[in-house]
């Protein structure tokens, strides 16, 4: 995720409210290595003025104007038009004045000629190099909205948080396995003054940190799982009923991972003290893909064609294996029973094992 537009949006946003609320000065994070390689644009949309063309200058500007923190949103809230943003993760950024706030929807800028009327349509694509390919990337804010009154911004108990992803994944948040301090993306050697974590550290923060790590290394290991290249993973010999479920798993953790990245961006506290309250509200929902459905009871030529899926993986799997436990203890269990015998007429073995012998042979052929 390292270099990513939305990784650059969740520490904009957590450090910018550092920024705006005297916690910390430009010059203590501005190098974030998380920035590199990347330009911040801040636009309007009349004209598409340009109005600040790094971050700095606008987080000072909004400063000198009275702003008093950002915070991270989904433009679902806003009812926005999200076309601008597809390409930038969908997310919109609030800077809170004391009596107002602004809206700045966050993506790249689409070029209008990717359209001309002259360009081949041959389905080419793309009709000519892409020299911007070698360049950094661009990423464009547009202020598309000033709204009168406060914004409010729910805090987050983080163990309640974590409590209820733990439910809905069943695996264990934040993890043992994964290192309980700041989140530090993944990549390279970075100098020291470019080192930071991926949003500003706090006491309140600190299980935040821990809990997006988890989710994060989830996702890494779901990736590895379901990549094509992996052959011997689990995913590639399942049924068509156990892939779907794991699909939907890994679309719920996506959306988990969406929650947490705003819940982090917006946490802002100094003190971890929370009043405990009612579970947290969702502000992210994942669309989920239904499962196959069987074929009718009667249906012979539906459980032929359902039968060899049954086998491929999943739950067919374990059933094999539970069934093939149960033959192997009840097999010891009769050869135990009849050593004494054994021992007294050896060429009982031979009655014993011919069956035996008999079946291996056969289920090698079938």
């Amino acid at each position: 995720m390292r270099h990513t537009s939305i990784a650059r949006q969740v520490a904009l946003v957590s450090y910018g409210t550092q920024f705006l609320r005297g916690h910390a000065e430009l010059e203590d994070w501005y190098r974030h290595g998380i920035f590199f390689g990347a330009r911040l644009q801040f636009r309007t949309p009349d004209g598409n003025a340009l109005l600040a063309d790094d971050f700095t200058w606008w987080l000072g500007i909004l400063r000198r104007c009275g702003a008093l923190r950002l915070s991270l949103h989904l433009p679902a809230e806003f009812s926005l038009d999200t076309e601008r943003t597809i390409l930038g993760g969908g997310y919109a950024v609030a800077v809170h004045f004391a009596d107002r706030h602004e809206i700045w929807i966050v993506g790249r800028e689409r070029a209008a000629w990717h359209a001309h009327p002259l360009l081949p349509d041959d389905g080419r694509h793309p009709a000519f190099p892409n020299a911007a390919h070698w360049g950094g990337e661009l990423d464009n804010y547009w202020r598309v909205a000033e709204r009168p009154g406060a914004l409010e911004v729910p805090d987050t108990d983080w163990k309640q948080l974590a409590a209820a992803i733990s439910a809905d994944l069943d695996i264990r948040v934040p993890s043992s396995l994964v290192p309980a301090g700041p989140l530090f993306l993944p990549g390279g050697e970075p100098a020291s003054w470019e080192k930071l974590p991926l949003f500003a550290r706090s006491a309140a923060a600190a299980p935040a940190h821990h809990l997006l790590a988890t989710l994060y290394a989830e996702q890494a290991r779901l990736a590895n799982e379901m990549n094509p290249k992996n052959e011997n993973s689990a995913y590639q010999h399942m049924d068509e009923a156990g892939a779907v479920a794991l699909e939907n798993w890994g679309r719920r953790l996506d959306s988990w991972i969406i929650e947490a990245e705003l819940r982090c961006a917006n946490e802002c506290r100094s003190s971890a003290i929370l009043a405990r309250g009612a579970p947290p509200t969702r502000l992210h929902r994942p669309v989920q893909v239904p499962p196959p459905e069987r074929p009718p009871a009667g249906d012979a030529g539906g459980a032929e064609s359902a039968a060899p899926a049954a086998g491929s993986g999943g739950i067919g799997t374990w059933r094999d294996r539970l069934a093939f436990a149960v033959a192997l203890a009840a097999g010891c269990l009769f050869v135990v029973a009849c050593a004494h015998v054994i021992v007294r007429f050896p060429w009982l073995a031979i009655l014993v094992g011919a069956p035996y012998a008999l079946y291996v042979h056969y289920k090698k052929r079938d």
